[in-house]
């Protein structure tokens, strides 16, 4: 974006050569020769050191993942436990019978472990028993559907609140029963588990007396742990973390190690910041000759590799570039090598170039056709005048030959002569008038638009029903845009009447405040669209291609929906400069 109302102060001509120097390939290329020296004196002034903080590293890691083992089956046996309670619950006899009091006699043995409640569903999650100081979680469509999944999996389960109608800090085990026509549910407090006090124990059990519980980046010798879910919603931690439970960033000072609680899919995280831990790290000396030997070598490399991969694949580029102008696409089809934006580029080239051919493929096919359309019209134009007007005027001239023949001798037989040669004139009259309105339909110069669109839905097929329906104020609008909505819509009533097979079609016309809207619309048999408009030519949509054609000409658009079954649908709209004439 330009920002045009920023005033950057006068930029010389010195100013933009200099500019444009420090932006030439002779320039990157020392600076790439001298980064890689700097680059290499850095990292061996502190291999070392990276190498003792990288095995302090991996040492730390290894504490914390045989910790993170032992917590995560602490818990993964916590919830075996309630799983196991409800699992021998299960199992017997006075669940199968069906009495509801005597299954809720049974679930209440429950009540001291499970103090939110106890519910038993049948195996499509519906719930027969629940007992507990409230049942509105038992009655929540999410509690059926766990209910419904444990039966079918014959597996327990485990779920947090708040979901499933919990609230915040409610434990959902679930059992399946032993017959699989069921399952339990139970719901106690996260706190009255072994969970709570196993995090707090691995929140505690390395964090330095005196340090804070706030995120491991915050500076300072601290450590984090974090109980989530597997969506990464957090059930519980000791310090405050992110809502969705992300562990912390990434950072050097920062050992952060996640394992899976076995059964579940549930994340145990640990972060720990390590550096605190090392020993001052003496320094040392550097070896000046082979860093600089390094240095050399390397430069040379990267000078090399400047010229190799990038001044030579964008010169072969540029040539192939120009032979694609004149023609040549296939010059861009093989590779050149070179780094990764030259590819890309190369990628764009070749993607242009078919972009190019398809077009102008298209622009071919859609000329032809337009040809062929033209010498078919001509066609009909000559038949029509040969075999109606040709022929009328042949029997307009016997039928005069035979009045002149038969003279004043037969009144009556003159008369006849004469009703026949009017007839003929008004047969002769109304089929050139039926040419002219093919060139140029008289109903729009005389009257307008829409009793043009009126004649021409009337004059439609008889095979489908037509309705023509005006919406907006009516307004004279420019010649050039009348027809080109009229010529629209008889294409559009031409495609009706040839392929869509319809028995309905509607034509709406929608005078707007900056431009008239056209909605054509049947109930044919619709057919697939082509996913890009040059394809209309290729699949032999011509008559779609010229409407879309007289739309982008008069500066509008063409929309097309349509898919097998469901008919057609053509929207054209059609800016109108000025507010045009009041119709009349």
């Amino acid at each position: 974006m330009v920002d045009s109302g920023r005033d950057t102060g006068p930029v010389t001509g010195d100013g933009r050569t200099r500019w444009s120097r420090l932006r030439s390939l002779r320039v990157q290329v020392l600076l790439w020769t001298f980064l890689p020296i700097v680059v290499f004196v850095l990292g061996l002034s502190f291999v070392d050191v990276y190498g003792h903080q990288r095995a302090m590293r991996l040492m730390v890691e290894e504490r914390d993942r045989g910790l993170l083992e032992a917590v995560s089956q602490r818990i993964a046996d916590s919830l075996e436990y309630y799983a196991g309670l409800l699992q021998a619950v299960g199992c017997r006899e006075a669940l199968r019978r069906g009495d509801p009091e005597l299954q809720a006699r049974v679930l209440a043995t429950l009540e001291d472990q499970f103090t939110e409640g106890i519910a038993l569903f049948d195996s499509e999650g519906g719930l027969k028993v629940a007992i507990g100081p409230t049942d509105s979680w038992a009655r929540s469509p999410q509690a059926g559907k766990m209910a419904k999944a444990t039966a079918a999996s014959g597996q327990s389960g485990y779920i947090v609140g708040p979901d499933a109608g919990l609230a915040e800090g409610q434990l959902a085990v679930t059992a399946p029963l032993l017959t699989g026509n069921g399952a339990l549910v139970g719901v106690l407090p996260l706190t009255r588990t072994a969970i709570v006090e196993a995090v707090d124990g691995l929140q505690s059990a390395h964090a330095s007396p005196g340090a804070s519980h706030s995120a491991p980046s915050s500076g300072g010798p601290v450590c984090l742990a974090v109980l989530r879910r597997g969506d990464g919603r957090v059930i519980y931690s000791p310090a405050p973390v992110a809502p969705n439970g992300a562990a912390p960033p990434a950072k050097e000072d920062v050992v952060t190690t996640t394992l899976t609680v076995p059964g579940t899919d549930w994340q145990l995280i640990y972060s720990e910041r390590w550096q605190h831990l090392l020993p001052f790290v003496l320094r040392y000396a550097q070896a000046t000759v082979l860093v600089a030997v390094a240095a050399v070598l390397i430069s040379l490399l990267a000078v090399y590799s400047a010229v190799r991969y990038v001044t030579a694949p964008l010169q072969e580029l540029g040539q192939r570039a120009r032979r694609m102008a004149w023609g040549d696409f296939e010059a861009v089809a093989a590779p050149i090598g070179g780094v990764r934006e030259i590819a890309d580029l190369q990628s764009t080239l070749r993607q242009m170039a078919r972009q190019v051919r398809s077009y102008q493929a298209a622009m071919r096919s859609y000329v032809a056709a337009m040809t062929r359309g033209q010498e078919e019209e001509r066609k009909r134009l000559a038949r029509e005048l040969h075999d109606d007007t040709v022929q009328s005027l042949i029997v307009l001239g016997q039928q005069v030959d035979r009045l002149h023949k038969a003279g004043f001798r037969d009144a009556n037989a003159c008369s006849e002569q004469l009703a026949l040669v009017r007839q003929g004139i008004r047969n002769l009259v109304h089929g050139i008038r039926r040419v002219i309105g093919d060139l140029r339909p008289s109903y729009l110069d005389d009257l307008g638009l829409v009793p043009a669109l009126e004649a021409l839905v009337k004059a439609g097929s008889p095979l489908y029903k037509g309705e023509l329906v005006i919406d907006g104020e009516q307004r004279r609008l420019p010649p050039d845009v009348e027809l080109a909505i009229y010529r629209i819509v008889q294409e559009a009533l031409r495609n009706v009447e040839q392929h869509a097979q319809a028995q309905h079609v509607s034509v709406q016309l929608s005078f707007e405040e900056q431009g008239v809207r056209v909605l054509v619309e049947d109930d044919g048999v619709g057919f697939d669209v082509p996913p890009s408009p040059d394809d209309l030519a290729h699949s032999g949509h011509f008559g779609l291609l010229g409407m879309r054609e007289r739309a982008m000409l008069s500066g509008g658009w063409l929309s097309l929906a349509s898919a097998p079954g469901l008919g057609t649908k053509v929207e054209v709209y059609l800016p109108v400069s000025g507010a045009g004439a009041p119709a009349s």
